[in-house]
């Protein structure tokens, strides 16, 4: 049922040039351009009758092109950070843009002012890293940064100022993205000893003003304001938020079948930033996660296959007996991992199912992904658990492949050899949501 698609390259990056889903780069993003060529199917209803849904949210794209149609729309993201984002992305169009430049007009003044003074700001206490995540030179003036947040009275402003932080924190850190967050040096580049901090930080919060007056000057002409929602909670678990039956349309990529570890890789962000101040809350997070983690679940007892569905079982018990001599690292802990991942496949299924309307559209990105050596084809098992749970499969479009080097297939998650040479693709699972069945 695969077909090439006509919905456009999923890939994030395309995002970097584009008012508001620039503000942040975030690598499981997917692209504007294929979340407008997917509510164009919208055709001539009117913004107002209309309910978008991301259950996997990130840092918005889904909610912000939603709302550029003057679509209501709702979200929802454990990661505070990814939160935190979203949500100053759907607050852009109430702001009060006058009190945004006089406040930026006092940041420069504050750290100009604040030149060789001590900072009140302390480095999070309990946040480590191999290396000093900061310089010192840079660390001073960054807790100067924490300094002037901390003194905003508007609870939007304080996000804004930590979203722009946020955004660039790494860029003057002696870590960086390669692709996962790792030392600078580990990269064979120089830490980095001293940078313009508040300049940094200033350009990314000019380029923030300008989108929000474009987006305001846009919902103008709408006619209206599109009201939007984003909760910083799991969707397997609080979608009893979404009324049952009021989504038009799901768009959305959950976490792939690949161990990305989102918690880790935006650990600086949520310690740094004021959202999180405890180890224990990482764990927290990582335990409620969708899929969860191989590292959460590798060593726990053996997790039990709820997700019935073509041939899984039975690639899950070769998985499980690959590399025994391994223990938790071998096929039994990626088994695990496997298991607990499509167990979360399945209730989400059953989750949008609740909150979609019959007829309804549901379009979900997900990619093909290989564990010690076994391919999992996830779009295809999605699509079947889907159909179990009350949708209909419209089509598997093919959006994106990826490139399949030695360093990918041998990598700790794909460890071992496949039967033959495998592609690694991505794909938009369109779902049609049936009429309930009576008895």
């Amino acid at each position: 049922m695969r077909k090439e698609s006509g919905l456009g390259d999923t890939a994030f990056a395309r995002n970097r040039a584009e008012p508001l889903h620039r503000w942040v780069p975030w690598i499981a993003g997917f692209s504007s351009s294929f979340v407008r060529s997917v509510l164009e199917t919208a055709g001539d209803r009117e913004p107002g009758d209309v309910l978008v849904l991301d259950p996997f949210v990130g840092v918005g794209t889904t909610l912000v092109e939603a709302m550029g149609r003057g679509h209501d729309a709702v979200g929802f993201e454990i990661n505070p950070y990814a939160a935190l984002v979203c949500r100053a992305k759907m607050g852009c169009l109430t702001h009060d843009l006058g009190l945004f430049r006089r406040t930026l007009r006092a940041f420069r003044d504050w750290m100009a002012g604040n030149v060789g003074r001590a900072p009140r700001a302390q480095p999070p206490r309990e946040f480590a890293s191999r290396v000093p995540f900061f310089s010192p030179a840079v660390e001073r003036k960054v807790l100067h940064v924490l300094d002037f947040i901390a003194g905003l009275k508007e609870d939007w402003l304080r996000d804004v100022f930590r979203v722009a932080l946020g955004a660039v924190m790494v860029g003057f850190s002696n870590y960086s993205y390669e692709p996962s967050l790792g030392r600078r040096a580990s990269a064979g580049k120089d830490d980095i000893l001293d940078a313009d901090v508040a300049g940094i930080v200033a350009g990314k919060l000019d380029e923030m003003l300008g989108d929000m007056a474009e987006a305001q000057l846009r919902a103008a002409s709408l006619g209206r304001k599109p009201r939007a929602a984003v909760f910083a909670d799991s969707f397997l678990t609080h979608h009893e938020r979404v009324g049952a039956g009021t989504v038009d349309f799901l768009i959305t990529s959950p976490p792939y079948l690949n161990n990305y570890h989102y918690v880790r890789n935006t650990r600086p962000h949520l310690f740094w930033l004021g959202l999180v101040e405890k180890r224990s809350q990482l764990a927290e997070m990582e335990r409620a996660s969708f899929g969860k983690f191989w590292q959460t679940v590798r060593s726990g007892p053996r997790i039990e296959l709820e997700a019935k569905c073509g041939g899984l079982a039975e690639a899950l018990e070769e998985l499980r007996s690959r590399n025994p001599e391994k223990g938790e690292y071998g096929g039994r802990g990626w088994a695990n991992y496997a298991a607990a991942y499509f167990n979360d496949c399945l209730a989400f299924c059953r989750a949008a199912r609740r909150v979609m309307k019959t007829g309804g559209t549901a379009v979900i990105v997900i990619g093909n992904n290989i564990l010690q050596g076994i391919e999992f084809q996830t779009d295809r098992l999605l699509a079947e658990l889907a159909e179990g749970c009350g949708f209909g499969t419209v089509a598997l479009h093919s959006v994106r492949t990826k490139r399949t080097g030695s360093s990918i297939v041998r990598s700790s998650v794909r460890v071992g050899r496949a039967a033959e040479r495998v592609e690694l693709y991505e794909t938009a699972v369109e779902l049609r949501a049936r009429e309930a069945k009576t008895a």
